[in-house]
């Protein structure tokens, strides 16, 4: 197999992994705390040992300013993430994170003071308005509007650490990775007062950690390195319909019209976003 071939396979298997979130969720019933802080420590613990394999502990110390900022945004992302998943649906929690590559253009362009060309400006739009249509299908629900909002504030953080990690000087991810989880730790038993699991949840939380984030971030990394990153962020929008689709084999959990609808102009909008050359965004 080619190069460049293999590189999107490992891509669209990251795609794989990552829309495993909401069929584990689906199994889990501990609290919302004490799923992030032993999710959390699974994924450190297994994000030493690949450290410990490449001989790289030293990716665990000497972070700058923009990799401390990234792993705190994603210390938050993983709190609102699995926050949205218990309180919306999981087509809806997809389809908001799908905007993340067409989000991150936007914040980078305010962070840079530059000026939006009119093609971002009508993508943001047009996501924008396929955000209503799915914020619209929650409004009777105070509590699946909550949810949608904490995806929509899980993307937001994710585009910010997207940024902040393209301008740290870290050498490596992992680093990053292995402090946003303690991060995550250290905020889920501050603030959480029942962090027990039984053995049951305890070897799916292991496994969530295992697929969901660690194996899923090593075959993204691999085929991030050698695609340009407007096809990887392609690529990675598999991750929006096998979430959807596999919650709905799984649980019946069948999307609304709205999220069809709303996912649809999202995913509109983010493909012409990828599609159009880099110097016609700016």
């Amino acid at each position: 197999m080619k190069p460049r071939h293999l590189a999107s396979l490992f891509v669209l298997v990251s795609a794989a992994m990552f829309s495993t979130a909401g069929l584990f969720m689906g199994l889990l019933k501990a609290p919302l705390l004490a799923v992030v802080f032993w999710r959390s420590a699974f994924a450190l613990i297994f994000t030493v040992l690949l450290l410990v394999h490449q001989r790289d502990l030293r990716a665990l110390i000497g972070f700058d300013s923009h990799a401390l900022l990234a792993s705190t945004m994603s210390a938050l992302a993983t709190l609102f993430f699995i926050a949205a998943l218990r309180l919306t649906s999981v087509a809806n929690v997809a389809v908001i994170h799908a905007s993340l590559p067409l989000l991150t253009t936007m914040i980078a362009v305010v962070v840079s003071n530059e000026t939006a060309s009119s093609r971002t400006t009508a993508f943001g739009v047009l996501a924008a308005a396929g955000a209503i249509f799915i914020f619209s299908g929650s409004v009777s629900s105070g509590l699946r509007i909550l949810g949608d909002a904490l995806a929509l504030a899980m993307t937001s953080c994710m585009a910010v650490m997207t940024i902040a990690f393209r301008m740290s000087k870290t050498p490596t991810v992992l680093g990053m990775v292995a402090l946003s989880n303690a991060i995550s730790m250290v905020v889920a038993a501050s603030i959480g007062d029942r962090l027990a699991v039984t053995g049951r949840e305890a070897c799916l939380l292991a496994a969530f950690a295992l697929f969901q984030m660690t194996l899923g971030l090593v075959f993204y990394a691999k085929g991030a390195r050698q695609l340009p990153p407007a096809e990887t962020a392609l690529l990675s929008l598999a991750e929006m319909p096998l979430s959807i689709v596999s919650v709905w084999l799984a649980y019946g959990m069948r999307p609304s019209w709205q999220t069809a609808c709303g996912g649809s102009l999202v995913l509109c909008a983010v493909v012409a976003h990828l599609a159009t050359p880099r110097s016609a965004i700016r």
